[in-house]
Formats: structure tokens, C-alpha cells, sequence
């Protein structure tokens, strides 16, 4: 009986105070701060992101005069819609393709792995190789100015991580820079070669002022297209996976026709040599050694 009474004194005790605090003044000054917290939690990747983007572009308006720089660039690619591109940059020493990535924790990856990993206190997650992304930025640019003839000497990749980041990396890159926020700089200024004439560099310029979002609404209608060409993208590369076909069958398919996909093979021109590769990369990365079919025609 002492212990059923000591029970319900507890409970109305508790009542009492919340009824007490219910019609404080500081009642709503602490609900609203919960529903803060709750929100800034809740868009805590947006924040960052957007401060990171903040920091890169504070930091590329010190690159000077002999540089233009261009920020959220929605480029088309073709069938495949308009693709994102975060920074470029442009000069007459090069023209440099800028990935930026927010992420804490250690980050390991291989240049030729489609996925690479991000680890915070044991817990793993799987982002898409920022390597392959940003080529396919690089090549979507290089297809939209019309500049075929650049090649890699002429266009740099550059992916720039947030320096809470921490790299394990086994390999060098060979194909793209993979630094931090602060190594930005020092990156694109290393090339001091002139490698095209002023005039080709403002005919780039030109072409990407006209790719710049004048308003919000022009920015958010981009931003829509841009996931409805990430989603396609996915969905195609679903049905890819389910269609491939072994690699003996692919060895002997048709040339010019993807064996994968059915996409057209087109000829693309890398650091190792000319070689053929599906038109529909990167949702689909077949590709065929030219050297291989010299030899058996």
C-alpha cells in the first residue's frame, strides 16, 4: 500500500512539473529550440556542402586575373540530359574540371574501382568513384565546346576534398587530382605553360556564360532536369547490369556496337592511346583495345 501511494505521489509530481513548465515564459523559447536543433540536424549535409562550396569559391576568386572562374555549371550531354559540373576554371594554361567532395573521415579508393569507401568510427559508406565522375564531366565539357582537340594535357581533373577528410590511398593517381581545399591552389598554379592562345580561351569562356542560370527559377528548373538525368542514368545503368552478356560473347561481337548495351562505340583518345568506348559511358564503361582490332582485321 506505502509503495502504490509513493508511486502515484512520484507520477503526480511529474505531472506538476510539467504543468509548471507548460505555462512558463520559457516554454516556447525551448520548444522552438527543439524544433531547430531537429532542423538543423535534419539539413546538416546541406550545411555543409554549402559551406564547403563557400571555401572553394572564396579561395579560386584568389587565383587572379589570367583566370575565369565558373560555378555550378549545368552542361547538356546529349540524350543523356544536362550534367552538374561544380568549378570550372579556365586559362591559357589549361582548363581545369573541379569535383568537390564534403566528406569527413578517412576515404579509400583505387583509381579503376567503380566505388570507393568512406569509414567514420567503423561504419562504412559506398560513394561513386569521383575519378570516373569527374571524366565524365570532363568529356561532356569538352563535347559541348566543341574543342575535340584538347586533350588531357590541356584539361585538367581536379578533386578536391573537405580537409576534415583523411586520404588512404594505396596508389598515386594518374588521371586527376585528388587533394584537399587548401591544395587548390597550389594545383592549378603549377601549370605555367601556356597551352592555348586567348582567343580559344574566350571562345570556352563565351560558351559557358551562356550555360549560367540567370535567376532562380532558370537555377531550379536546371536543378530538376539535372536529377531527372541522374535518375535515367541510374535506371539505365539497372538495366545494363541485368542485359551484360559474358565476356567471351563480348570478345566476339560486332565492331562498332556495343556488346553491352547495344550503344554506338565511338573512338575517345586517352593517356595510353586511341581506343573505343560506348557512347553511353559512364552508366556503361565497355571498352575496346583499337590495337586489338588492327591485329585481327
Amino acid at each position: 500500500m506505502l509503495e502504490n501511494t509513493m508511486i502515484a505521489g512520484f507520477y503526480e509530481g511529474i505531472l506538476l512539473f510539467l504543468k509548471m513548465f507548460i505555462t512558463s515564459s520559457a516554454f516556447p523559447f525551448v520548444v522552438l529550440f527543439m524544433i531547430l536543433s531537429m532542423v538543423v540536424r535534419w539539413k546538416m549535409p546541406v550545411i555543409k556542402g554549402m559551406f564547403g562550396e563557400w571555401v572553394v569559391k572564396s579561395k579560386l576568386r584568389r587565383l587572379g586575373e589570367s583566370y575565369t572562374v565558373f560555378h555550378d555549371v549545368y552542361i547538356p550531354n546529349g540524350d543523356r540530359g544536362l550534367t552538374q559540373v561544380d568549378h570550372i576554371v579556365t586559362s591559357v594554361y589549361g582548363i581545369f574540371v573541379i569535383e568537390t567532395k564534403h566528406y569527413a573521415g578517412w576515404i579509400f579508393g583505387d583509381e579503376y574501382k567503380p566505388d570507393w569507401t568512406q569509414v567514420i568510427y567503423k561504419k562504412k559508406t559506398k560513394m561513386h568513384n569521383p575519378i570516373r565522375q569527374n571524366y565524365g564531366h570532363v568529356q561532356a565539357l569538352l563535347t559541348y565546346i566543341g574543342q575535340a582537340e584538347m586533350q588531357e594535357l590541356d584539361v585538367h581533373s581536379i578533386i578536391a576534398f573537405s580537409p576534415n577528410s583523411t586520404f588512404k590511398f594505396k596508389k598515386e593517381f594518374t588521371s586527376a587530382h585528388v587533394i584537399k581545399f587548401g591544395e587548390l591552389l597550389k594545383t592549378i598554379r603549377q601549370y605555367k605553360e601556356q597551352r592555348l592562345s586567348e582567343t580559344a580561351v574566350k571562345d570556352v569562356n563565351e560558351k559557358l556564360t551562356k550555360l549560367l542560370a540567370v535567376d532562380r527559377s532558370d537555377k531550379k528548373q536546371l536543378k530538376t532536369e539535372h536529377m531527372q538525368s541522374v535518375r535515367r542514368a541510374k535506371s539505365v545503368k539497372r538495366s545494363v547490369g541485368k542485359q551484360a552478356r559474358p565476356m567471351k560473347e563480348v570478345a566476339s561481337s560486332v565492331n562498332g556496337v556495343c556488346p553491352t548495351c547495344n550503344g554506338e562505340l565511338v573512338m575517345k583518345k586517352g593517356r595510353y592511346g586511341e581506343f573505343y568506348g560506348c557512347v553511353n559511358y559512364p552508366s556503361c564503361r565497355y571498352t575496346k583495345n583499337m590495337n586489338v582490332e588492327r591485329k585481327s582485321s
